[in-house]
């Protein structure tokens, strides 16, 4: 049975049984239909403009603020972006030919969110297909359909297969791999055109997304483990893709790309240290995401829990990854193979390391990461220790991706669900027509800036949005005179990193600043030790009880109305949990 199975996994048939069965699981996430950034994506790419400050172009689906600092403040008038976010905040993204994708659905079936799903599964098919070729280049024997196996039903790819708007992934899996593909065989055959074929290419593949970079992380295992030039030669091989990266950034920043003053966001390239300070506690999660459990996207959700809760899991998370590292090491020493596998993963790790941790970021990470994996159980672990983690390497790996990759594939319905619920429970949009709406506590972000791009998708009327300030601690609410709100949260604004994504802290508040926005001015009038509001008063510019100002307040899964308070008669809004806002009934 073991020999036969060994046979099975060493021969080209086992490579596409696995792709097959990669898609084959991950087929639930036909169904979930358009969510979240897709929305905003259908606008740009429809060339709709609802409200000032979209991109211009249609094939700009990436910028989602800051491209042209103009932007901004429209979007906040809009209300898709909270009133403290910073005024010179980039979230800029330059991915053409993952747009092109896109765009291409918009003009083909711009009706048909099936086929949208069904087109990134078309995406992910290419990309296994690619990292199927580095396994058959870089593997022998069983440990080559053991590695495509395992990376095909890895389940840290769900969430990202089954998301629209994140197909650039395995676009820029499908387009960087054979960059790799070609160094090698400009390395090991003396195939002169790789020279610049193979950087070229790495250009083109920038073009897919960001994280394409990571490929030259491999690129540099290479040169370090596999290839056998002298030192002098390797380090020479380096050079034609260090130029590359250098001119695709540059180009990049010009166009008015790139990440700034987001306090989740972190450029390396323009802010190393916070970047530095981020990366241990970032690639810690990223890589028990990848290789052990729990899933990495979790570690934005312990601080909801409690600190105690987030700090426990960090030191888990570096202890998981200590334990790994000193399973693999022994074949790491022995096996040049093994050690580029290793060295790749963990160099991949660095640019994603760039935002806050999830499974749909492991892309390349899992590339290294199945990769050594197959090596170490092809080469048979020996002694209690080893044999019972590969017992469990398998258990995670081969037994629990078979149900977790379809559950996972249709994750973005668990952030779809609590919209869609959030969004039914507002007044419909006839009746909102040329009025503001004001929530006074919602959970999050999301759950008033994302529908008003729902709305703004499904073609109706906009009301104007506005949030006064988060509701995961209480909101105490104080009314000044006719026209006037103090609010003052229990744990000021800004509390948690989730929060902080167009905001950094390092860019403080100061008593006395204010956000004009059209109907309302909010002046900060107390402010915390490190600079985040304590208070705000919002002025509006008619009395409260005017029809065209309508207030809500967050219940238990929805929205219902808030009547503004007497004066001078303060009313406490109880804290909200952020995990039973999504995940409640």
């Amino acid at each position: 049975m073991k020999v036969a199975l060994q046979r099975f996994l060493a021969s080209r048939k086992a490579i596409w049984v696995a792709i097959g069965l990669g898609l084959l699981l991950v087929t639930p996430s036909l169904t979930v239909g358009l969510v979240a950034d897709d929305w905003l994506q259908l606008l740009v790419a429809r060339g709709l403009r609802p409200f000032a400050g979209l991109p211009a172009s249609r094939l700009d689906l990436f910028s989602f603020a800051g491209h042209d600092p103009a932007t901004i403040q429209p979007l906040v008038d809009a209300g898709l972006f909270p009133w403290w976010t910073d005024p010179s905040v980039k979230l800029a993204f330059w991915r053409p030919l993952a747009s092109l994708t896109h765009l291409a659905d918009w003009t083909l079936w711009p009706n048909a969110a099936w086929a949208m799903h069904l087109h990134n599964l078309a995406w992910f098919g290419l990309a296994l297909a690619a990292t199927a070729a580095v396994y058959r280049r870089f593997l022998d024997g069983w440990s080559v359909g053991l590695a495509t196996l395992l990376y095909a039903i890895d389940d840290a790819h769900g969430p990202a297969v089954g998301w629209v708007a994140n197909r650039n992934a395995m676009v820029a899996v499908a387009f960087a791999l054979p960059v790799l593909l070609l160094h090698d065989r400009w390395r090991r055959q003396a195939w002169r055109a790789g020279a610049v074929v193979a950087p070229v290419w790495l250009g083109v593949a920038l073009l897919a997304g960001e994280s394409s970079i990571a490929v030259v992380g491999y690129v540099a295992a290479y040169a370090l483990c596999l290839d056998r030039s002298p030192w002098r030669a390797r380090l020479a091989s380096l050079a034609p893709y260090l130029v590359v990266v250098v001119v695709w950034r540059v180009v990049y920043h010009a166009l008015g790309y790139g990440t700034a003053h987001s306090g989740v966001y972190l450029d390396p390239g323009s802010d190393p240290a916070a970047f530095l300070r981020a990366l241990p506690s970032r690639a810690a999660f990223l890589l028990t995401g990848q290789l052990a459990l729990p899933w990495s996207d979790l570690a934005s959700l312990y601080p909801f829990i409690s600190a105690h809760a987030a700090r426990v899991m960090l030191l888990a998370a570096f202890a998981t990854v200590a334990l790994l590292a000193a399973l693999f090491a022994p074949l790491c020493r022995r096996d040049p193979v093994a050690r580029f596998f290793a060295l790749g993963a963990l160099l991949s790790v660095v640019p994603i390391a760039s935002t806050f941790p999830a499974d749909r970021l492991l892309w390349f990470v899992g590339v290294g990461a199945m990769g050594l994996l197959a090596r170490w159980l092809a080469a048979g672990p020996r002694g209690v220790v080893p044999v019972a983690a590969a017992s469990l390497m398998i258990l995670v790996h081969l037994v629990l991706p078979l149900v977790a990759l379809p559950v996972r594939s249709r994750s973005m319905d668990a952030v779809r669900t609590p919209l869609m619920r959030a969004n039914a429970s507002l007044p419909p949009s006839s009746a909102l027509a040329g009025k503001t709406l004001i929530a006074i506590n919602p959970p999050s972000d999301f759950f008033l800036g994302y529908l008003v791009l729902l709305r703004a998708a499904e073609g109706a009327p906009l009301p104007r949005a506005r949030w006064l300030a988060t509701g995961t601690s209480a909101v105490r609410v104080t009314r000044q005179d006719d026209r006037t709100l103090l609010v003052r949260p229990d744990n000021g604004y800004l509390a948690y990193v989730s929060e902080r994504m167009l905001r950094d802290l390092r860019r403080p508040f100061t008593r006395g600043d204010e956000v004009r926005l059209t109907g309302v001015t909010i002046t900060i009038t107390d402010v915390l030790p490190d600079g985040r509001p304590a208070e705000i008063r919002a002025r509006f510019d008619r009395p409260l009880e005017d029809p065209t100002l309508v207030f809500v307040k967050w219940g238990t899964t929805g929205y219902v109305p808030f009547v503004p308070p007497p004066i001078n008669t303060p009313v406490t809004l109880t804290a909200i949990s952020f995990l039973e806002a999504v995940f409640g009934k």
